[in-house]
């Protein structure tokens, strides 16, 4: 019985193989969209649109926005991880997890099957979440306080209070 499964798995697996072989062979050697049809024009290149020219100034302070969006998703992705675990762990350990009275002074916490797994998956995210909140919370401040200081380089007589800024055309501090 068993060999007779390997052996079934192993045909299904050589079909499997020939399949992607077979249809890889046909895209690769298949005719192109340009040559299916004459009238249809593909191009992947761009549209020449006319480039303006950024100072090094601008180009810089474009690089550590992208990059401060970049931080600031990594924020909320990992705060999520970490309610996520959170959400898991705090439950396991109320309901599923009891403290049991051993022959010294020290308690011992058993868990039910459910509890170990609830823990053992809620940990690594609450761990990972937290762990990568904070570095990425760093990184945010930091990346925020050389948009900030080169916003200030652009014009530095203005004072830090509330103002209208034309770039982003919001109230910004």
């Amino acid at each position: 019985m068993l060999f007779a499964v390997l052996n079934l798995k192993e045909k299904i697996m050589r079909r499997t193989a020939i399949t992607m072989l077979v249809l890889t062979f046909f895209v690769v050697s298949g005719p192109s969209v340009a040559e299916a049809d004459d009238e249809l024009i593909l191009s992947l290149e761009p549209e020449r649109t006319p480039a303006y020219e950024l100072t090094y100034e601008e180009y810089r302070l474009e690089e550590l926005e992208r990059g401060a969006l970049r931080s600031r998703n990594a924020l909320i992705g990992t705060s999520v991880a970490a309610a996520v675990g959170l959400a898991l762990v705090i439950p396991a350990t109320s309901t599923q997890c009891n403290s049991v009275q051993t022959t010294g002074k020290d308690d011992e916490y058993e868990c039910t099957r459910a509890g170990d797994v609830l823990i053992g998956v809620g940990s690594p995210f609450v761990i990972g979440g937290l762990t990568g909140a904070l570095v990425s919370g760093i990184i945010l401040g930091v990346r925020k306080g050389k948009i900030r200081r080169l916003n200030d380089s652009f014009s530095p007589t203005r004072a830090r209070a509330m103002r209208w800024d034309e770039r982003s055309s919001r109230f910004v501090f």
